[in-house]
């Protein structure tokens, strides 16, 4: 093809550029790496007291109500780049890369940075007033909520899609990602009241946990997700249903015709050809309908899980619009 050849493809960018400057999910895990090394060397750590007069050796950055108290408002922020050790480390930043990969390659890096901070700070602030609430104040350290807000979001826009879950780290088991998402809150709360009524001591803030995931669940509902699910399933029915209706002779007389790219035209990552609506869902719907069938969901570039995305919210639209008239 001519676009293979070098003096047809133009100046292209560095590939220093792109090794040097990481997209949000890694450059977040960077953070979180460097802090913990700079822990290890006892920067930044100080003994805290709280309120109800027991002392702590915490990590500044560390968020709980007498932090607040006193001022250190940037700790709702901070609390989710320190951690208690080496192991509570590497669980987040592997969590937070695949789950996090997942969602920004979904909703962009900008949305998912709204979901790790909103929902690290839902998660510290719903186990800060728990715990003042039953005169058990504590601090709160780790990006665990952030991390666990940034998975159920993802659940939240693909509830059917199939993950391998490991049960104690050992055993894997294939389970829905909304499933998976229900098993963590309901994990969460039940522990959390546990470690309430202290039945149990695990040292983990539950109840941050379940902060975490209701706050990406809220915030991805807010963005237009979350209600009955539109999924890729649903959209080969659709298409199903669409071809059903036709008449039979137009039916084996449709031929399918490949876009035409004019090579003077200039490019442009949003350019989108004029089409009426059923014309877009035939030309450009069906076939990556027909890609998932025969290679699988993995095999989407990200323009076609972008153009995925149109045509779920044409039929959330539609149905919206069906509901009102009824």
């Amino acid at each position: 093809m001519l676009s293979d050849r070098d003096y047809m493809r133009g100046p292209q960018p560095s590939r220093w550029l792109e090794v040097m400057w990481p997209d949000a999910v890694t450059l977040l895990v960077i953070i979180n790496v460097a802090v913990f090394v700079l822990q290890v060397f006892g920067v930044g750590s100080s003994v805290i007291v709280m309120p109800d007069g027991t002392s702590e050796r915490l990590p500044w950055g560390a968020f709980s109500l007498q932090a607040l108290l006193q001022g250190r408002v940037w700790t709702l922020v901070t609390h989710m780049f320190v951690h208690g050790n080496l192991f509570h480390l590497v669980c987040n930043c592997l969590m937070l890369f695949f789950s996090g990969k997942g969602l920004q390659s979904l909703v962009g890096p900008r949305y998912f940075l709204y979901v790790y901070f909103i929902a690290g700070l839902g998660g510290a602030l719903l186990e800060v007033l728990v715990g003042w609430m039953v005169g058990q104040p504590h601090a709160v350290i780790g990006a665990s909520a952030a991390v666990i807000g940034v998975f159920v979001a993802m659940a939240v826009m693909l509830p059917q899609e199939v993950v391998t879950a490991m049960i104690s780290l050992i055993i894997p088991v294939r389970v829905r990602m909304w499933t998976l998402a229900l098993v963590v809150i309901g994990v969460s709360t039940v522990l959390g009241i546990l470690e309430t009524l202290r039945v149990i001591d695990t040292g983990i803030a539950h109840f941050a946990h379940l902060g975490g995931a209701l706050t990406g669940m809220w915030f991805m509902r807010i963005l237009g997700y979350g209600g009955t699910p539109v999924t890729y399933e649903r959209l080969w029915h659709e298409r199903q249903r669409r071809e059903a209706g036709r008449p039979a002779v137009a039916a084996t007389n449709v031929r399918r015709r490949r876009r035409v790219v004019d090579v003077n035209e200039p490019d442009s990552d949003t350019f989108v050809p004029s089409l009426t609506k059923k014309e877009f869902i035939e030309r450009e719907i069906d076939p990556i309908l027909d890609k998932i069938a025969t290679q699988g969901l993995g095999s989407l570039t990200h323009e076609e899980r972008e153009l995925l995305e149109r045509a779920r919210q044409e039929i959330m639209e539609r149905e919206s619009k069906g509901k009102g008239k009824a």
